[in-house]
């Protein structure tokens, strides 16, 4: 089994767990590291990608158990990707030390209209310099991410970055309804065309792709077919 930051921290959390999480689907047998039904495992498919930009996971801590998540496939394709667990009174040690880096220059994804109790600066493009851009990609849902930005005092300092609509939209298992409103993979996708990362912007997309139609085939008991998405991850380089 291939163990990611994010499998760990799952595996981590469970086992504090004093009930089980049970997801929808919860009779079908998963693959234990990604979710799927076992007919439809995705692993074979993982791939792996470098960029020039680096982000960073906070994850409200019920994402991390729902087999829709799509905050993993970012660990997946970039796995030195950090995942932290939102603490709204104060900042995970290692984020702490990313927001206070100063060779960084950090953002959080999510436009700063959209939460709770908050009044920060807002960008809607990436600056360029020496500094390293770090994005820090909330994980759970909208609800949640706007309380977990409008509501930590320690990220008050921390500028967002404001996503354009139309760059992806395309994820099938769950819609927000609202056109503003990206899945996390989605939006580790937009900010890499942002920052001109088409290559690792493509391939995450592809996996994304993957993604949704494993999950749609776990749901409908069916193995799903091979599309182009996975010809082009099955070709890349291991």
């Amino acid at each position: 089994m291939y163990s990611t930051m994010y499998t760990l921290l799952r595996d981590q959390e469970l086992a504090k767990s004093t009930k089980p999480f049970l997801a929808k689907g919860k009779s079908v047998k998963r693959c234990a590291d990604c979710q799927m039904g076992e007919f439809a495992c995705m692993c074979e498919w993982r791939p792996r990608a470098e960029s020039e930009v680096d982000f960073a996971l906070l994850m409200h801590r019920k994402e991390l158990f729902k087999p829709t998540n799509t905050g993993r496939l970012i660990v997946d394709t970039f796995p030195q990707t950090p995942v932290f667990l939102w603490n709204r009174l104060e900042a995970p040690e290692g984020l702490k030390a990313l927001l206070s880096d100063p060779g960084r220059e950090c953002f959080i994804v999510f436009p700063a209209d959209g939460t709770v109790n908050c009044t920060r600066p807002v960008t809607k493009t990436l600056p360029t310099g020496s500094k390293k851009i770090t994005l820090i990609l909330l994980d759970g849902t909208w609800k949640q991410c706007s309380r977990m930005v409008g509501l930590s005092r320690w990220l008050d300092a921390t500028p967002c970055l404001s996503l354009p609509e139309t760059l992806v939209r395309s994820y099938a298992v769950r819609d927000s309804g609202k056109s503003d409103r990206f899945s996390t993979a989605e939006a580790a996708i937009s900010c890499l065309l942002l920052a001109g990362e088409e290559r690792p912007a493509s391939i995450l997309q592809h996996y994304f792709s993957v993604f949704n139609l494993h999950y749609l085939a776990t749901r409908g008991g069916c193995v799903p077919e091979v599309s182009e998405s996975h010809q082009v991850l099955q070709a890349l380089p291991k």
